[in-house]
């Protein structure tokens, strides 16, 4: 039985424990989109730490119609600070994943596919593990994927519809690259708000997104009304939902997990593959380590 600090295989490369850093603004980034050395040193310290995987907070795939303050990628500049990045996740033993964005703007199909191309090279030529594409943020594909539209009264085509250009994307991706980069999809398990994404929408996004050969889905849940009760694990019944139709990608859970018991039982119980925390490790660089020892304490009384 697998538990939070059993190693994982997948696509020849390992992660050492199940502990996942969210891809959360870390507040460090210049509008330049370069990767200074105080952002740098910011994922380093999660990586000494001793979590298992990094993703990155969104990384621009083109550079934004106003200025702003980001990681960019849509440039070959940017390669060189992003190698000390990737080296100084590796040197601690963590997996560093970048999570790839297209700012919202007009683009064609065949614009966002060569572009998501290009920053999955520039990845691959840093020494990224792998790259993630996101539905459940910002961007140009969330925008895409978005069930609600307050502006525009035409009837919005189905979600397998929708989802077209985003598993182009991965097709792409996987083909270009193969086992040299982990592909994943950052995606909503629901969106609880009037007008958005259903479960159900949820479950068909994710079956279409592993049969176009998403490795990881990471699971969460970013929009919703006041009203929702939120507790330690609010999210994971749903997501259990996504991993039942889609056993053969890794699943990544989020939702107030920083209880390392709580961590540890949802892996123990089958419930996601991988933990992602936000807050504590933001608070906490070294929760991995405190984490262990205080399960190795209750499990040795």
């Amino acid at each position: 039985m697998a538990d939070l600090f059993t190693p994982l295989q997948v696509a020849g490369r390992q992660l050492r424990n199940r502990i996942v850093m969210a891809p959360a603004p870390s507040g460090l980034a210049g509008r330049d989109g370069f990767c200074h050395s105080a952002l740098v040193s910011y994922y380093e310290r999660r990586a000494m730490g001793g979590v298992g995987m990094i993703i990155t907070e969104s990384m621009l795939i083109e550079e934004p119609l106003t200025p702003t303050a980001h990681l960019g990628i849509w440039h070959d500049c940017y390669l060189p600070a992003l190698r000390r990045l990737t080296a100084a996740a590796h040197a601690f033993g963590s997996r560093i994943v970048f999570l790839l964005e297209m700012p919202l703007g007009t683009s064609t199909l065949h614009d966002l596919v060569e572009s998501y191309l290009q920053a999955a090279w520039r990845a691959l030529a840093s020494g990224a593990d792998g790259v993630f594409i996101s539905i459940a943020d910002q961007g140009e594909l969330a925008a895409i994927v978005a069930a609600g539209c307050q502006n525009d009264k035409r009837v919005q085509p189905p979600i397998a519809e929708r989802i077209q250009p985003v598993l182009t994307i991965l097709e792409q991706i996987r083909l270009r690259f193969g086992r040299r980069l982990w592909v994943g999809l950052r995606m909503p398990v629901a969106e609880l708000v009037p007008g958005g994404l259903t479960h159900q929408d949820a479950r068909i996004i994710a079956r279409r997104a592993v049969a176009a050969g998403a490795q990881f889905l990471d699971v969460t849940l970013n929009r919703y009304t006041p009203d929702v009760a939120r507790f330690p694990g609010w999210t994971i019944p749903l997501i259990m939902g996504i991993r039942r139709i889609a056993s053969e990608a890794i699943v990544i859970g989020s939702g107030q997990l920083s209880d390392p018991w709580l961590a540890d039982a949802v892996i123990r119980e089958g419930s996601v593959d991988l933990v992602m925390l936000c807050t504590a490790l933001r608070l906490l660089p070294e929760w991995p380590q405190l984490a262990r020892r205080a399960l190795w304490s209750a499990n040795a009384k």
